[in-house]
């Protein structure tokens, strides 16, 4: 019976952000977003005329969280290309069918300059019950958080 229903696994929480470089908001700036579960699910966005961009919260259905022997995980990864350089506004892993509070807020503000360095952001879900730790690649700045 396990193996029929449908389980809702939450590959991504709505993201928005804002891209800049030297502080000046990066225009038309195509972004990519990268999400991997059962096989990978890419879609992309452009910034606006302020450097805004952002994309919507993406799901989808399966009977693997059924079996005894599954861990979900999710690789999301947020990227840009710009002048022959990868620069990663997220990569990390969550793990589980929902997303959690800790991803939902940073992937909320991803305000990121090109001039940034990437670092290991590391931060705790502390609404698990298992205090899950995140370390997420990142050049963003979340500081403000």
């Amino acid at each position: 019976m396990l193996g029929l229903l449908k389980y809702k696994i939450e590959l991504c929480p709505e993201v928005k952000g804002k891209l800049t470089k030297n502080g000046e908001p990066l225009v038309n700036q195509l972004i990519e977003r990268s999400l991997t579960y059962e096989e990978e699910d890419i879609d992309s966005t452009y910034t606006d005329e302020s450097g805004y961009f952002s994309f919507p919260a993406k799901h989808l259905k399966s009977r693997k969280p059924g079996s005894i022997f599954h861990e979900p995980v999710v690789r999301v990864i947020i990227d840009l290309e710009r002048d022959g350089e990868v620069y990663l506004l997220w990569f990390g892993n969550q793990r589980g069918l929902k997303n959690t509070t800790e991803f939902k807020k940073h992937l909320s503000c991803l305000n990121a300059d090109l001039n940034s360095k990437e670092k290991n952001h590391h931060f705790v879900n502390t609404d698990s019950q298992f205090y899950e730790e995140h370390n997420i690649l990142s050049i963003c700045n979340f500081s403000q958080i």
